[in-house]
């Protein structure tokens, strides 16, 4: 376990959007690690979550901006000596092979699953309080008793179409997450403000906190200022109350170009 805990609070939507795909990625990789019925159901639910988050914007469109303003951020960073040349190589050579899978992304990724009786079977049942159970789809549970490389297979199959996406999300996070460093800061009680220069601009907000704390943050983002409520949970019920102490944490704010 961390030492530290990183809570993200996005500024721009597009970045919203990469993080809940970095998020599903995350998902659906660690669901297949397991060799379980269940961890197998959550990698399927996973890949018709990412199947309906790539139909509702247009995430090809997106990316390709995004990774073209990832160069320009890479070149401020190694000029501003915050990158090493071997680093900047790196990610310019990442930037475009994802440019390249994205430009050769043809059609609706979602296309396999779409036309994918069984996945689609399973997906009319979700918003059914356990209607994927097994007596109402035995074909569900005969492909979950399936040897794990078949299993595997089949997933790796119908979430290629997405790979594109989930590697240029993991490659602009990982270049926006680098452009600025943590610095050290410290609540009035509960709160916490910063306020902005005109010029200054940014689309991720991060905050790290010590992981040995029932301490968490709250944060908000306005053109003036950035706030946050450092919070406690309690009780059965989890909820939550604002602390009566200083918190002390570390705050980036990472480069928009």
């Amino acid at each position: 376990m961390s030492d530290y805990i990183i809570y993200e609070q996005p500024v721009a939507e597009n970045v919203r959007n990469f993080l809940k795909c970095e998020y599903l990625n995350e998902k659906l990789n660690s669901s297949l690690l397991q060799d379980n019925i269940w961890s197998i159901k959550s990698s399927i639910i996973t890949l018709l979550e990412m199947s309906d988050f790539s139909q509702r914007i247009n995430l090809k469109i997106e990316f390709l901006k995004e990774l073209e303003k990832s160069n320009l951020l890479i070149k401020k960073l190694y000029n501003d000596e915050m990158l090493d040349i071997s680093k900047y190589d790196k990610f310019k050579t990442e930037i475009e092979k994802c440019l390249l899978e994205l430009e050769d992304l043809d059609g609706n990724p979602s296309k396999k699953i779409l036309d994918n009786d069984f996945l689609m079977q399973i997906k009319s049942k979700l918003h059914i309080p356990a209607g994927d159970n097994f007596f109402d789809m035995p074909s569900y549970l005969n492909f979950l008793s399936s040897k794990k490389n078949f299993i595997v297979e089949n997933i790796n199959r119908w979430s290629q179409p997405f790979s594109p996406f989930f590697q240029s999300s993991k490659l602009i996070l990982s270049i926006k997450r680098r452009s600025s460093k943590f610095e050290p800061f410290k609540s009035n009680n509960s709160f916490f403000e910063k306020k902005l220069e005109n010029d200054q601009k940014f689309d991720l907000v991060r905050i790290r906190l010590e992981n040995n704390t029932n301490i968490y943050p709250d944060i908000s983002v306005n053109r003036q200022n950035i706030n946050a409520v450092f919070k406690t949970s309690y009780g059965d019920s989890r909820l939550s109350k604002p602390v009566i102490e200083d918190v002390r944490f570390e705050l980036s704010l990472s480069i928009l170009v």
